[in-house]
């Protein structure tokens, strides 16, 4: 470790405020400065603490970030999370009430692209994990924690309450397959690893 990198994780860690984890935050930094070591040859180290910026200014953020704004990227991705559900939820309705109808044109095609609709909904969490790590870079951490286990809450619940059958399967035929079901629990467990990995894509964009 060299004496500029060490003497800027010092001045960082005595900078930070009592009230976060400084060790969690000066790791974070560390790590941002060993992959840009690695990945920007060009740079010297010195070079690379200077993007990064003087350590009293970022550990002053760590005060002055606006629990507003926090709030409210949270609220929008738990909202949209929420509205596919909410979405789901009408379409299925509409489908058993309103047969031969548009609703069940559309049912039809959601069945023939259940592969699709994975995909979609993955890289709605792929979103959701880089927009929050390039936002707030590390200070964005916790929200990008309580964001995810808000939104999850439905997913894991309608996931519980299908193998249990506490929700009769055929509502959901022909599109709940004994293949689509084991991708859904699959998925429903990688949500946060495949977030959390795009959470450090941002934050490394954003350093």
């Amino acid at each position: 470790m060299t004496r500029s990198k060490q003497q800027f994780l010092d001045t960082l860690k005595k900078s930070l405020p009592e009230t976060v984890n400084k060790d969690e935050v000066v790791f974070e930094y560390e790590l941002h400065i060993n992959e840009k070591l690695h990945d920007r040859v060009d740079l010297t180290i010195d070079e690379i603490i200077e993007q990064l910026g003087d350590p009293f200014e970022i550990a002053k953020l760590y005060v002055e970030v606006e629990p507003i704004k926090q709030s409210f990227v949270s609220r929008n991705f738990v909202f949209c999370n929420f509205m596919f559900f909410f979405i789901g939820s009408l379409l299925t309705l509409c489908y058993h009430v309103f047969e031969d109808s548009i609703f069940s044109e559309a049912w039809g095609l959601l069945a023939r692209i259940p592969l699709t609709i994975v995909i979609v909904y993955t890289f709605f969490w792929m979103i959701l994990g880089f927009e929050i790590g390039r936002e707030y870079g590390v200070l964005g951490k916790k929200i990008f924690s309580k964001t995810v286990f808000i939104s999850i809450v439905p997913n894991v619940l309608l996931m519980v309450m299908t193998l249990l059958h506490f929700i009769p399967n055929h509502w959901f035929q022909p599109i709940l397959t004994s293949e689509f079901v084991v991708l859904c629990v699959v998925m429903t467990f990688l949500i946060y690893p495949i977030s959390k990995l795009f959470y450090y894509i941002g934050v490394y964009r954003s350093v």
